[in-house]
Protein backbone atom coordinates (compact mmCIF):
# COMPACT_ATOMS: atom_id res chain seq x y z
CA UNK A 1 0.00 0.00 0.00
CA UNK A 2 2.86 2.24 0.87
CA UNK A 3 4.35 1.79 -2.83
CA UNK A 4 1.18 2.79 -4.18
CA UNK A 5 0.86 6.01 -2.19
CA UNK A 6 4.05 6.57 -3.25
CA UNK A 7 4.03 6.01 -6.92
CA UNK A 8 0.87 8.26 -6.71
CA UNK A 9 2.57 11.38 -5.08
CA UNK A 10 5.39 11.31 -7.47
CA UNK A 11 3.36 10.84 -10.78
CA UNK A 12 1.37 14.00 -9.13
CA UNK A 13 4.77 15.84 -8.83
CA UNK A 14 5.97 15.02 -12.09
CA UNK A 15 2.63 16.21 -13.50
CA UNK A 16 2.41 19.56 -11.91
CA UNK A 17 5.99 20.04 -12.54
CA UNK A 18 5.13 19.76 -16.44
CA UNK A 19 2.25 21.58 -16.23
CA UNK A 20 -1.37 19.92 -17.89
CA UNK A 21 -1.56 19.84 -21.51
CA UNK A 22 -5.11 21.11 -20.71
CA UNK A 23 -3.36 23.81 -18.91
CA UNK A 24 -0.89 24.60 -21.93
CA UNK A 25 -3.33 24.68 -24.78
CA UNK A 26 -5.53 27.17 -23.29
CA UNK A 27 -2.70 29.36 -22.36
CA UNK A 28 -2.14 28.92 -25.73
CA UNK A 29 -5.58 29.60 -27.29
CA UNK A 30 -5.97 33.24 -25.39
CA UNK A 31 -3.24 34.45 -28.38
CA UNK A 32 -5.01 32.90 -31.07
CA UNK A 33 -8.78 32.82 -32.32
CA UNK A 34 -10.70 30.34 -33.64
CA UNK A 35 -9.94 28.44 -36.77
CA UNK A 36 -12.10 29.29 -39.56
CA UNK A 37 -11.75 27.03 -42.20
CA UNK A 38 -12.32 28.00 -45.77
CA UNK A 39 -12.10 26.45 -49.49
CA UNK A 40 -9.02 24.10 -49.08
CA UNK A 41 -7.64 26.48 -46.63
CA UNK A 42 -7.96 27.84 -42.96
CA UNK A 43 -7.69 31.57 -41.07
CA UNK A 44 -7.40 33.01 -37.55
CA UNK A 45 -6.13 36.05 -35.94
CA UNK A 46 -2.73 35.55 -33.28
CA UNK A 47 -1.23 37.37 -31.26
CA UNK A 48 2.33 38.25 -30.34
CA UNK A 49 1.41 39.19 -26.76
CA UNK A 50 1.34 42.59 -24.52
CA UNK A 51 1.56 46.07 -26.71
CA UNK A 52 5.29 47.18 -27.53
CA UNK A 53 5.63 51.19 -27.83
CA UNK A 54 2.19 51.83 -27.89
CA UNK A 55 0.78 48.98 -30.29
CA UNK A 56 -0.19 45.53 -30.49
CA UNK A 57 1.38 43.31 -33.35
CA UNK A 58 -0.41 40.43 -34.14
CA UNK A 59 -1.24 38.25 -37.36
CA UNK A 60 -3.71 36.82 -40.11
CA UNK A 61 -2.67 33.30 -40.42
CA UNK A 62 -3.92 31.44 -43.70
CA UNK A 63 -2.90 28.02 -43.73
CA UNK A 64 -3.25 26.22 -47.36
CA UNK A 65 -3.87 22.78 -47.78
CA UNK A 66 -1.23 21.21 -51.11
CA UNK A 67 -1.32 22.18 -54.41
CA UNK A 68 -3.20 25.86 -53.46
CA UNK A 69 -2.12 29.26 -53.41
CA UNK A 70 -3.69 32.55 -52.39
CA UNK A 71 -2.42 35.94 -53.20
CA UNK A 72 -0.48 39.06 -52.41
CA UNK A 73 -1.74 42.52 -52.43
CA UNK A 74 -1.18 42.92 -56.19
CA UNK A 75 -1.71 39.25 -57.33
CA UNK A 76 -1.02 40.20 -61.50
CA UNK A 77 -3.20 39.78 -64.16
CA UNK A 78 -5.59 37.26 -62.09
CA UNK A 79 -6.16 36.33 -58.83
CA UNK A 80 -7.65 38.40 -55.96
CA UNK A 81 -6.09 40.00 -53.12
CA UNK A 82 -6.98 39.66 -49.37
CA UNK A 83 -9.64 42.35 -48.08
CA UNK A 84 -9.45 43.34 -44.59
CA UNK A 85 -12.50 44.92 -42.13
CA UNK A 86 -11.71 46.33 -39.44
CA UNK A 87 -14.64 48.33 -38.75
CA UNK A 88 -16.42 46.11 -36.14
CA UNK A 89 -13.46 46.20 -33.83
CA UNK A 90 -13.51 47.14 -30.10
CA UNK A 91 -10.85 50.34 -29.04
CA UNK A 92 -9.06 50.30 -32.17
CA UNK A 93 -7.69 53.41 -33.74
CA UNK A 94 -5.56 51.66 -36.55
CA UNK A 95 -4.75 48.68 -38.12
CA UNK A 96 -1.94 48.33 -40.61
CA UNK A 97 -1.56 44.90 -42.62
CA UNK A 98 1.46 44.47 -43.94
CA UNK A 99 2.74 41.71 -46.40
CA UNK A 100 6.01 39.63 -46.82
CA UNK A 101 7.74 39.18 -49.89
CA UNK A 102 5.36 37.05 -52.27
CA UNK A 103 6.91 34.81 -55.15
CA UNK A 104 5.54 34.31 -59.09
CA UNK A 105 3.60 31.18 -59.17
CA UNK A 106 2.16 29.96 -62.59
CA UNK A 107 -1.18 29.52 -62.42
CA UNK A 108 -2.61 27.34 -65.29
CA UNK A 109 -0.34 29.47 -67.45
CA UNK A 110 -0.90 32.74 -66.06
CA UNK A 111 1.97 34.17 -63.54
CA UNK A 112 0.70 35.59 -60.20
CA UNK A 113 2.02 36.61 -57.28
CA UNK A 114 1.62 34.99 -54.13
CA UNK A 115 1.56 32.05 -51.25
CA UNK A 116 1.79 28.60 -51.67
CA UNK A 117 1.97 27.39 -48.18
CA UNK A 118 0.84 28.67 -45.04
CA UNK A 119 1.60 32.37 -44.67
CA UNK A 120 1.24 35.18 -41.68
CA UNK A 121 0.64 38.76 -42.71
CA UNK A 122 1.53 41.03 -39.73
CA UNK A 123 -0.85 43.47 -38.09
CA UNK A 124 0.26 47.06 -36.28
CA UNK A 125 -2.67 47.81 -34.05
CA UNK A 126 -2.86 51.17 -32.07
CA UNK A 127 -5.24 51.12 -29.41
CA UNK A 128 -7.94 54.48 -28.76
CA UNK A 129 -7.61 53.82 -25.05
CA UNK A 130 -4.20 52.27 -24.24
CA UNK A 131 -5.76 51.13 -20.67
CA UNK A 132 -8.56 49.80 -22.14
CA UNK A 133 -8.82 45.95 -23.34
CA UNK A 134 -8.51 45.89 -27.17
CA UNK A 135 -10.96 43.42 -29.15
CA UNK A 136 -9.79 42.57 -33.09
CA UNK A 137 -12.99 41.73 -35.08
CA UNK A 138 -11.74 41.30 -39.01
CA UNK A 139 -13.79 39.90 -41.37
CA UNK A 140 -11.47 38.52 -44.16
CA UNK A 141 -12.41 37.70 -47.99
CA UNK A 142 -8.86 35.88 -49.49
CA UNK A 143 -9.14 33.33 -52.19
CA UNK A 144 -7.54 29.80 -51.76
CA UNK A 145 -7.03 28.57 -55.09
CA UNK A 146 -6.18 24.27 -56.33
CA UNK A 147 -7.89 22.74 -59.25
CA UNK A 148 -10.35 25.93 -59.18
CA UNK A 149 -10.08 29.33 -57.71
CA UNK A 150 -12.86 29.83 -54.76
CA UNK A 151 -13.46 33.24 -52.68
CA UNK A 152 -12.91 32.38 -48.87
CA UNK A 153 -14.51 35.00 -46.37
CA UNK A 154 -13.44 34.02 -42.01
CA UNK A 155 -15.16 35.98 -39.37
CA UNK A 156 -12.61 36.26 -36.98
CA UNK A 157 -12.32 37.58 -33.34
CA UNK A 158 -9.72 37.84 -30.61
CA UNK A 159 -9.34 39.78 -27.47
CA UNK A 160 -5.23 40.67 -27.80
CA UNK A 161 -4.14 39.67 -24.33
CA UNK A 162 -2.21 42.67 -22.11
CA UNK A 163 0.52 39.96 -20.37
CA UNK A 164 1.67 37.14 -20.76
CA UNK A 165 4.24 35.18 -23.31
CA UNK A 166 2.56 34.32 -26.42
CA UNK A 167 3.13 31.02 -28.48
CA UNK A 168 3.31 32.86 -31.38
CA UNK A 169 5.95 35.89 -30.96
CA UNK A 170 8.67 34.20 -32.71
CA UNK A 171 6.37 33.07 -35.56
CA UNK A 172 4.91 36.62 -36.24
CA UNK A 173 8.50 38.77 -35.45
CA UNK A 174 9.86 36.57 -38.27
CA UNK A 175 6.73 37.61 -40.72
CA UNK A 176 7.63 40.90 -39.85
CA UNK A 177 11.01 40.16 -40.69
CA UNK A 178 9.91 39.37 -44.42
CA UNK A 179 8.03 42.08 -44.74
CA UNK A 180 10.11 44.29 -47.49
CA UNK A 181 12.21 47.40 -45.98
CA UNK A 182 10.65 50.81 -47.26
CA UNK A 183 13.18 52.96 -49.01
CA UNK A 184 12.94 56.54 -49.86
CA UNK A 185 13.50 57.69 -53.83
CA UNK A 186 16.54 59.15 -53.04
CA UNK A 187 17.74 55.53 -51.50
CA UNK A 188 16.28 54.00 -54.41
CA UNK A 189 18.42 55.33 -56.74
CA UNK A 190 21.88 54.24 -54.82
CA UNK A 191 19.76 50.27 -55.51
CA UNK A 192 18.52 50.34 -59.32
CA UNK A 193 18.16 52.57 -62.21
CA UNK A 194 15.65 52.58 -65.15
CA UNK A 195 15.78 53.31 -68.88
CA UNK A 196 13.53 53.04 -71.48
CA UNK A 197 13.40 50.49 -73.79
CA UNK A 198 12.90 50.78 -77.36
CA UNK A 199 9.21 49.42 -77.62
CA UNK A 200 6.72 52.17 -76.28
CA UNK A 201 5.76 51.60 -72.20
CA UNK A 202 8.63 49.65 -71.74
CA UNK A 203 11.69 49.70 -69.42
CA UNK A 204 14.93 47.99 -68.36
CA UNK A 205 15.80 48.02 -64.85
CA UNK A 206 19.06 47.38 -63.62
CA UNK A 207 20.00 46.41 -60.24
CA UNK A 208 23.02 47.97 -58.47
CA UNK A 209 23.22 46.07 -55.26
CA UNK A 210 23.97 44.97 -52.48
CA UNK A 211 23.91 41.28 -53.60
CA UNK A 212 21.81 39.81 -56.30
CA UNK A 213 18.56 40.39 -57.26
CA UNK A 214 16.22 37.45 -57.32
CA UNK A 215 12.88 38.55 -58.21
CA UNK A 216 10.61 41.91 -58.64
CA UNK A 217 6.84 42.89 -58.04
CA UNK A 218 5.37 45.85 -59.92
CA UNK A 219 2.49 48.10 -58.74
CA UNK A 220 0.95 50.69 -60.62
CA UNK A 221 -2.72 52.10 -59.41
CA UNK A 222 -5.47 50.73 -61.79
CA UNK A 223 -6.48 50.74 -64.53
CA UNK A 224 -2.85 50.65 -65.22
CA UNK A 225 -0.93 47.20 -64.83
CA UNK A 226 2.80 46.51 -64.97
CA UNK A 227 4.61 43.00 -66.18
CA UNK A 228 7.71 42.23 -64.83
CA UNK A 229 9.67 39.54 -66.82
CA UNK A 230 13.84 38.92 -66.02
CA UNK A 231 16.15 40.00 -68.47
CA UNK A 232 19.44 38.91 -68.26
CA UNK A 233 21.28 40.14 -65.09
CA UNK A 234 18.24 42.86 -64.85
CA UNK A 235 14.64 42.71 -65.39
CA UNK A 236 11.77 44.49 -67.92
CA UNK A 237 8.42 46.59 -67.06
CA UNK A 238 6.13 46.49 -69.32
CA UNK A 239 3.24 49.43 -68.83
CA UNK A 240 -0.32 48.73 -69.91
CA UNK A 241 -3.64 50.83 -69.55
CA UNK A 242 -6.20 47.78 -70.72
CA UNK A 243 -4.54 46.10 -73.06
CA UNK A 244 -2.93 48.72 -74.90
CA UNK A 245 0.88 50.44 -73.66
CA UNK A 246 0.96 52.86 -71.92
CA UNK A 247 3.20 55.93 -71.83
CA UNK A 248 4.02 56.80 -68.09
CA UNK A 249 3.11 56.42 -64.44
CA UNK A 250 3.82 56.49 -60.60
CA UNK A 251 5.00 52.70 -59.43
CA UNK A 252 6.20 50.88 -56.22
CA UNK A 253 8.15 48.74 -57.15
CA UNK A 254 9.32 45.93 -54.33
CA UNK A 255 12.95 43.83 -55.36
CA UNK A 256 13.77 40.23 -53.75
CA UNK A 257 17.31 39.97 -53.36
CA UNK A 258 19.69 37.39 -51.53
CA UNK A 259 19.93 39.50 -48.36
CA UNK A 260 16.41 40.57 -48.26
CA UNK A 261 13.52 42.57 -49.74
CA UNK A 262 12.92 46.23 -50.21
CA UNK A 263 10.10 48.34 -51.67
CA UNK A 264 10.54 51.79 -52.68
CA UNK A 265 8.55 54.34 -55.37
CA UNK A 266 9.70 54.90 -58.86
CA UNK A 267 8.40 56.84 -61.91
CA UNK A 268 8.10 55.41 -65.64
CA UNK A 269 8.24 57.90 -67.96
Amino acid sequence: MMRIKLFVVATLAVALAQGSPTKAAAESAVFASAIVKGSASRARLLSAGPPQAGAYHAAVEITLDPETITYWRQPGEAGSAPAFDFSKSVNVAAVEPSFPAPKHIDEAGTVVAGYDSRVLLPLRVTPRDPNAPVTLNLVLDYASCGKICLPARADLSLELPRVGASPHAAAIAEAERLVPKKLTADEAKRRFSLSRNGAEGSWRLRYLGPGKAKDLFAEAKEPLFIESTRAGEGFELKLFSGDAPAKAADATLTIVTDGGAFEAPARLE
